[in-house]
């Protein structure tokens, strides 16, 4: 049987409180083992699904995290605290290297055999690749991680309205790309951005 969310954030404050107390390198390991995998695929898709880089960045993320992990003060998921601390990362190392936005694969491995969602599994991908890494990663928090607007906000250190601003914008520019597609068999709907494909 599965803990309910009340449950997980309770054992979570708990694991926080004895790296904070106590400097538990046990239970901050608890921690990455909780939040490791929805960290790297955020930063996965971040940079353009460049692995040893978004490992690099996760690495980073977690050490930072755990260094600056007392100033973790409650208020919000920590996991969209690890977030914001991944996409200042990626931030920082975009600035550093003055890397462009890399351009996504055009064959995407896939567990299914289904022609349908390959195909729009691919489309999105490339989708993501037309957007900037502000956009991208607004577009990944809210959908991919279901993030509200206010969350992305705190983790991306945004106003609010400049969030919102972002999503529409990215929807609309997603929309324009996928719509001039001749891969595209399905027309844009709302589903287009769901969670299983971004």
């Amino acid at each position: 049987m599965q803990a309910s969310r009340p449950e997980e954030r309770s054992r979570e404050a708990e694991w926080i409180s004895r790296v904070v107390v106590a400097d538990d390198h046990a239970a901050f390991e608890r921690l990455m083992q909780t939040h490791q995998s929805a960290v790297r695929q955020f930063l996965r898709r971040l940079t353009g699904y460049d692995p040893e880089r978004a490992d690099d960045l996760a690495q980073e993320t977690f050490f930072k995290a755990y260094r600056y992990i007392h100033t973790y003060r409650g208020e919000g998921r920590f996991l969209s605290w690890l977030f914001r601390i991944a996409y200042q990362q990626f931030i920082s190392e975009e600035r550093r290297h003055k890397k462009q936005s890399v351009a996504l694969p055009d064959d995407l491995k896939s567990d299914t055999d289904n022609e349908n969602t390959i195909i729009a599994a691919r489309t999105v991908e490339r989708m993501m690749g037309q957007l900037r890494a502000d956009e991208r990663a607004a577009v990944l928090l809210h959908y991919r991680h279901e993030l509200t607007h206010l969350e992305i906000s705190e983790t991306m250190r945004l106003p609010l309205g400049t969030i919102k601003s972002l999503i529409r914008r990215s929807r609309e520019k997603l929309k324009r790309f996928y719509e001039s597609k001749p891969d595209a068999r399905q027309p844009w709907n709302k589903d287009t951005l769901n969670t299983n494909s971004v």
